[in-house]
């Protein structure tokens, strides 16, 4: 055999003993951060979950705070590195930690605990998600304009994401009801309701008049009055009817 041909040979075997090395090493490692999810989800089921419920935050609600602070930290990232507080060096892993977070959330608790009504959150988180992946890019493309205010085109990119946006959101997946569950009846009822992005409702309880009879443990359907710009959540203002008696579940 020819030195060629051994040479060849020889190439053939390393090929081979690196990609099924690489091979092991990627799948004990998808496995070890199994393990390592698992145990932090365990941990936080545990310990961290339970300061919340305490609270009266059922884990649903729990699942989508998560997902805005984490889209939060993303944001708040690209922000400190756009306007040059931060350094590339310190940013990068900052937004690649925060940014795999939040995708990992999205993608994953959320899609789990909200399988129903799934894709208004999906776009919602990920449209947000994109609009901060636009103002990195600006920062790498045009990192100023040589005018009064250096970073009007930041703003501007900004404004017009958002209201391109919650014009698409509020027309395709816009509602004016929500659901909530009686916790106390009445002429005057108290209805816990849990996070609703269609409605634009945050978690809380609300006392209304109860004129469907409406006793505790009913799921009932509920009114919603948009207020202008959303900042405390729309306000849920009537039970409209009785969905599910205590007991029954409902829509």
């Amino acid at each position: 055999m020819g030195f060629v041909e051994r040479l060849g040979e020889e190439t053939v075997k390393l090929a081979g003993q690196i990609y099924y090395h690489t091979l092991g090493f990627l799948i004990r490692l998808i496995l070890a951060l199994r393990k390592l999810r698992s145990r932090l989800a365990e941990a936080e089921v545990r310990f961290i979950y339970p300061i919340f419920e305490r609270r009266g935050v059922e884990f649903r609600d729990y699942v989508v705070l998560k997902a805005q602070v984490s889209n939060f930290l993303f944001f708040l990232v690209a922000v400190l590195l756009i306007f040059d507080f931060l350094r590339w060096s310190l940013a990068l892993p900052l937004l690649l930690l925060a940014g795999l977070a939040s995708l990992s959330m999205v993608l994953g608790q959320v899609k789990e605990h909200f399988a129903d009504d799934y894709p208004p959150y999906r776009d919602f988180f990920l449209a947000y998600f994109s609009i901060t992946l636009l103002l990195l890019l600006l920062k790498l493309l045009v990192p100023s304009v040589d005018w009064r205010y250096p970073y009007v085109h930041m703003l501007l990119a900004s404004v017009g994401g958002v209201v391109a946006f919650s014009a698409y959101f509020r027309r395709r997946y816009s509602r004016d009801y929500t659901y909530g569950t009686v916790v106390g009846g009445g002429s005057i009822a108290r209805v816990k309701v849990n996070y609703d992005i269609r409605a634009g409702v945050k978690p809380g309880v609300h006392a209304l008049p109860n004129e469907v009879g409406a006793t505790k443990g009913d799921r009932v359907k509920l009114k919603v009055e948009r207020s202008l710009f959303n900042l405390r959540g729309n306000r849920v203002v009537e039970i409209l009817e009785v969905v599910g008696a205590a007991g029954q579940g409902g829509a």
